[in-house]
């Protein structure tokens, strides 16, 4: 026993001192897969994401996907790169990669209803409408006020089968806020047929 006791004071100071073992940290939890370089080159992440938004306007998803990359390589935390990944993924009807793509862009961006709504999309895509609302109320829950972000949860709750009360007050919201002539004509012709 007193061979052990040294052991075990080892032990307890190691298991509380927040020692590092192979990239994750023993004092929080968090793992990480990837060591934030301090060279890492966000202004070129910038410039290329910039450019693959033109190459996403011109629909030249192949060499969109190649210029995100390279925004990727220079700078592997930069968020918008991430999601307009998805965004090329999604139009290649890649959604695996594409969910991966949005995933990661909100971790990297909290406080932005874009890959949340984004991830929403994707779950539409593939049939998931649950998922895709609970996805949809998230980017509302951050933009309240968009239309773009209203109009997707409601059309995943329509999908879901949903024609309650709070169906109905989005698709009202959505008839107030949306300057898309498309979207309202729309949105009126739901709410009247739940209405009836």
């Amino acid at each position: 026993m007193h061979r052990l006791l040294p052991i075990l004071m080892m032990a307890a100071v190691l298991m509380f001192s927040g020692c590092s073992v192979a990239g994750r940290t023993l004092d929080d939890g968090r793992y990480t897969t990837i060591n934030v370089d301090p060279d890492r080159n966000t202004e070129l992440a910038q410039a290329e994401n910039t450019k693959a938004l033109e190459l996403i306007a011109a629909g030249d998803y192949q060499e969109a996907q190649v210029v995100l990359k390279r925004a990727l390589a220079a700078d592997v935390t930069f968020g918008p790169a991430h999601n307009n990944l998805g965004t090329v993924y999604f139009h290649l009807s890649k959604f695996y990669l594409a969910a991966w793509e949005f995933e990661y862009a909100c971790k990297l961006m909290p406080h932005h209803a874009e890959p949340r709504t984004n991830l929403g999309l994707v779950f539409e895509a593939v049939g998931q409408y649950g998922q895709a609302a609970l996805w949809h109320d998230k980017a509302v829950g951050l933009e309240p006020e968009n239309p773009q972000m209203i109009g997707n949860l409601v059309r995943a709750q329509l999908q879901r089968g949903e024609r309650g009360v709070g169906v109905q007050q989005l698709l009202a919201d959505l008839i107030l806020r949306d300057d898309r002539p498309d979207w309202v004509k729309w949105a009126r012709r739901k709410l009247a047929l739940i209405r009836d």
